[in-house]
This record gives structure tokens, C-alpha cells and sequence, in this order.
């Protein structure tokens, strides 16, 4: 047998580029279903880890997939607005800790995120450098921005869209005072500051020079809020009536969870309130759809592919019956020339089984990363 081997090792080493192809197409045929499998299982993991961490969101009426995405995941910049009036009525209240987000706007394809320190303490975040905001127009940015941007604690960053400054005035400019430490979620990409920060690129509010009028030549907007301007900052309008895009609730009980859900069922109701596990498993109940399909489609395309090969196969040996006449005077018996031909194949599945368990391995190692890098 170990002859057998032997010849079968030099006749691969003789025909390395069908060697090749023939063990990389083995291979992607047992590993494209593995990694499959690991790659949607880290991404329901990453997916359900963080809708877990948020028990209930309150936001505009509309697509409750769309809110959470916008609200837990920082997709993309939320257009619907509530008021704040809704979240001053949950606090009154006194059903729970209600945190305020107002994520619509960017700065550099990173989203600008509104919120209070609560949200810090909700999402457990910690500084790498630097401290928290303290005054308007200062900002804390994520982990992957800070790697991104080439920031860091000191720098300013250009709001991308603000609608309190016309073309005569450049856009204002956050402060970065500090650096969350890497999470692996989406908080990694997106710059903290607090509401009012907000409002000010809304257009809410502004500053001025002391003593000028609205209008005046002299009025120029601020674009730097700085510690000697900040005091002339103010805003204008009813503050209930000032826009978030949604407040993450955590409940102080489950009688508690149960009143807060039923509040929102009025068809007069300008607000809903969601659970994000409820909806992000209607998402992955379908992307565990998708999955199956994949894995029907892998499985045809890969016999497909082992039918080609064996055709590949049974071809190669019929163009090589001179050499096996050959080896059949030189005194070889069916049983040898069979094993010779044999081990060739199991020397392919072998080294394919091997390239495909290290790939499969390796995905399984760095899968959290590659869906990091697939999803965030």
C-alpha cells in the first residue's frame, strides 16, 4: 500500500495544476457550508447581544425594524422625530430609566449621536482617553472613528450637515475631549454628545456676539463653541416641542414593562414602543431562511461540481490506459493499479479535508471579527 501511495504522490507531483484544482474545489465544497454556518451564527450572537442589552425603544410611529436599527445599531441617520415631551411623560411616571437619542445628524460618514450619561452607564462604556463632554460642543467618539478619522482627544471634527449655518458660515466644529475604549459594537462608530449639542446643529440654537441683533451684520454665528463663547449660546422655541429620534427604556418591573406597552396601542398615538429582541428575531427567523436556501444552492452547485470532477476523473483514466497497459505487463495485478488510481483520490479528499478544517477553523477563530468588519 505504501508503494501504492508512493507512485500515486509522484503522479500528483507531476500534474500539479489539475492537483490543484481538483483539491480547491474539494475543499471550497466542504468548507463553503462550515463557514456558512459560523458566519450567520456570530452575527445572530452580535445581533441579539445588543437588542438584549436594550429592553424596550420608544420612537415615531413607522418601521419597527427601521427604529431599532436607527436606535440600537446607529445604521443610519434617523429622519421621524418625537418630541420631548414623551420623554418627560415617561419620567413622570416613574416606570423605569428613560434615555433620549438624537441621531440624525453626521460628521465626516459618522453618525452624531445625542444622549445623556445614562446611555454611557446603560452600554457600560469606558474611557481610553480623555473624559466626557461637559459643555456644549464638546464630544467623546468611538473606538473605530478615533482609528478611522485619524482623531484623537484635542482634534475638532466638521459637522457634516448643519441647517443653523448658511454658506457664509463654515459648519461648526465638535471638540473631541475623549476616546471610548473598543467595544465590538456599533458604538465604536459613532461620535457622543448631548442633546443640546444636537439642537445647536438643528438650528435650535445659536451664539453670537453680546448685544447684536438677529440679522445683523455684526451676528456672525459661532462655529467654534468654545468655554469664552459658550455663555451666548441659547435656544430658541418651546423646549417639549425640541426633536429626539427615540429613548431607550428600561423598565423598573415587568408591571411596570406591561404598562409602559400598552400605552402606545391608540391609533391617535404619535409614538411607538418596540422590544428589540422581538424584533431583530423576525429578522433573523428570515436570515436563518436565507441561510437554508444558501446551503440548498451550495449543496447542488457542490454535486455538481463532485459529479464534473468525477467525470474529470473517469476521463483522466481512460487517456492514461496506455500507462495502465504498461503497468499491467510489468507484472502489476488489478488490485495494485487500483490502489495506485485510489490513492490519488484519497490523497486529494485528505489534503482538501485538511485545507477545508484549518479554513473552517480559522473562521471559527476570527468569525467575530469578519462579521464586524461584514456588518459594522
Amino acid at each position: 500500500m505504501r508503494d501504492s501511495f508512493y507512485l500515486a504522490w509522484q503522479y500528483l507531483r507531476h500534474h500539479r495544476l489539475i492537483t490543484i484544482v481538483l483539491v480547491a474545489s474539494i475543499t471550497l465544497i466542504i468548507y463553503l457550508p462550515a463557514a456558512l454556518q459560523v458566519i450567520v451564527a456570530n452575527a445572530e450572537k452580535h445581533f441579539r447581544s445588543r437588542a438584549d442589552s436594550t429592553p424596550l425603544v420608544v420612537g415615531p410611529r413607522g418601521s419597527a425594524l427601521e427604529l431599532v436599527l436607527g436606535s440600537v445599531y446607529f445604521d443610519k441617520p434617523y429622519e421621524d422625530v418625537l418630541r420631548l415631551e414623551h420623554l418627560r411623560r415617561i419620567k413622570e411616571q416613574e416606570l423605569g430609566q428613560a434615555i433620549p437619542l438624537h441621531a440624525r445628524f453626521e460628521a465626516r460618514n459618522c453618525q452624531i449621536v445625542g444622549t445623556t450619561d445614562d446611555y454611557i452607564q446603560l452600554r457600560n462604556l469606558r474611557m481610553a482617553q480623555g473624559r466626557n463632554w461637559r459643555m456644549l460642543g464638546e464630544c467623546v467618539i468611538g473606538a473605530r472613528v478615533a482609528d478611522q478619522l485619524n482623531v484623537q482627544v484635542g482634534d475638532k471634527i466638521p459637522v457634516s450637515t448643519s441647517t443653523a449655518f448658511t454658506l457664509d458660515n463654515p459648519p461648526l466644529r465638535l471638540y473631541v475631549v475623549g476616546v471610548f475604549a473598543t467595544t465590538e459594537t456599533p458604538d465604536d462608530d459613532a461620535i457622543f454628545v448631548d442633546l443640546e449639542t444636537t439642537w445647536i446643529i438643528e438650528g435650535l440654537g445659536h451664539g453670537h456676539a453680546r448685544g447684536t441683533e438677529h440679522g445683523s451684520p455684526e451676528a456672525n454665528l459661532y462655529t467654534d463653541i468654545t468655554k469664552e463663547n459658550v455663555a451666548s449660546f441659547h435656544f430658541h422655541g418651546t423646549r417639549d416641542k425640541f426633536p429626539i429620534t427615540a429613548i431607550i427604556v428600561t423598565p423598573a418591573s415587568d408591571k411596570a414593562q406591561t404598562i409602559l406597552l400598552g400605552q402606545y396601542f391608540s391609533p391617535d398615538e404619535t409614538a411607538q414602543i418596540v422590544r428589540p429582541r422581538v424584533v431583530m428575531d423576525s429578522l433573523l427567523e428570515r436570515v436563518v431562511m436565507i441561510r437554508s436556501y444558501m446551503i440548498a444552492i451550495i449543496a447542488v452547485i457542490s454535486l455538481v461540481t463532485l459529479l464534473t470532477m468525477a467525470l474529470v476523473i473517469v476521463l483522466s483514466i481512460r487517456l492514461r490506459h496506455a500507462e495502465i497497459v504498461t503497468m499491467s505487463k510489468m507484472g502489476c495485478s488489478r488490485f495494485t493499479i487500483a490502489s495506485v488510481l485510489g490513492s490519488q483520490i484519497a490523497i486529494i479528499v485528505i489534503a482538501s479535508s485538511a485545507f477545508a478544517a484549518t479554513l473552517a477553523l480559522l473562521t471559527e477563530v476570527y468569525g467575530s471579527e469578519l462579521v464586524r468588519l461584514l456588518i459594522l
